[in-house]
This record gives C-alpha cells, structure tokens and sequence, in this order.
C-alpha cells in the first residue's frame, strides 16, 4: 500500500491534484498533500455493509473541507480475522460428508459454514485425519496460482494466509516443507516463500 500511496501521490503532483486516495480492497485511505506531506483524511475499513460516516469526508460536500479532527484517519494494517472466527459457524457434525469428496470438514482448507459442505474448499486429508498426498498440493497450488491475482472462489482473500499456514503444517508433517533452497517440490518452495512474505513461516517452522 505504501508504494501505491507514493505512485499516486506522484501522480497528484504532475495532474496538480490536492487529495489522493488507495484502496486493497479491505480498506480505504486518504490524505491530503500538504507541503509536499500527507495529512490523513479517511480510513474505513470496507467491510461494514453500510457506508461510514467518515466517507462523508469524500463527498462533493466535505472533499474540499479540511478536516481537522483525523485522529481516526491515520493508514494503518486491518487485524486478520483468523479462519476459525470466518468459518464459526457451530461444532462440525463428523456425519455430514461433502458429496464430492466424501469427507467431513475437518478435512478441508477453508469451510465457510461446517453445515454447508458448498462452502468447504481445498480438500487435503483423509476421513481418518492422514494427509492426502495427492489432493495437498493440488490445494497449495489453487491457492497460490490465484492469490493476489484472480480471486480464489469462494474463499475471503483475508482468509487465506490462515489457510496456508494450515497446508503447510500438513506439508510439513509429510517432510515436504523445505530445508533448503532446491530441497523440495516447487509448489513446497513457493508455498514457504509466500508465508515468509508474510511473516508467518515461523508459525510452520517452529
């Protein structure tokens, strides 16, 4: 976010603009250019399902407005929501099976709701808790081909850190996860280079 503020506040000062704005898709922030500085304007988080009032601050009303009580408008990281709190959706009933897959949830990357086998995603183990070696790296791979790219179906971008700290916990059980460069499958490789952008190796590796 930091170099997309900076591209764009590049781009004020060539168009003479006073008020820049970036977004990831989870939140919004803007700023005024001041002295060739930034001075918060907004910053909402983009997940409430009603607009914010501080938006106010943006509109053909208040844009032009300077807004002297900011304190809440600063640019800051949102807090994860880990998996376990997006996928609460009461106790897994182990005798509900995907129809597909013929597994319970538990045996699946993400589950949106544990009553609705639709939303259950990225199979990795078996009925009896063993990590499906075939299917893992299937699920490493539909995730990594798609993340911050084309969005993964039906599973929240927020989410998916979590799950693949969780694939490579099962990685690492079957001594995939790598040691060294070159030590391991490319999907493994790539899949541990991801986490360390993240800052979540260790979570793994520990």
């Amino acid at each position: 976010m930091e170099s997309a503020l900076a591209q764009a506040v590049r781009y004020a000062d060539e168009q003479r603009v006073r008020c820049v704005a970036v977004s990831d898709g989870l939140m919004l922030y803007a700023a005024d250019i001041v002295s060739g500085g930034l001075r918060d304007r907004v910053f909402v988080s983009l997940e409430a399902g009603e607009p914010q009032e501080p938006l106010w601050w943006l509109s053909v009303h208040g844009i032009y407005r300077p807004r002297q009580d900011a304190q809440d408008a600063a640019l800051r990281l949102l807090p994860e929501v880990p998996v376990e709190e997006l996928s609460d959706a009461g106790p897994s009933d182990e005798s509900l099976l995907h129809p597909k897959y013929g597994v319970p949830a538990r045996c699946f990357g993400y589950v949106g709701d544990a009553s609705d086998p639709r939303t259950w995603k990225l199979p990795y183990c078996l009925s009896d808790g063993r990590i499906d070696t075939k299917r893992l790296p299937k699920a490493i791979q539909a995730i990594l081909s798609n993340y911050r790219g084309t969005k993964v179906s039906g599973i929240p971008e927020k989410a998916i850190p979590d799950v693949l700290v969780r694939l490579a916990r099962a990685a690492k059980q079957l001594g995939k996860m790598p040691d060294r460069p070159g030590a391991a499958a490319s999907a493994y490789e790539q899949l541990a280079a991801v986490l360390e952008q993240l800052g979540r190796l260790s979570e793994v590796t520990r």
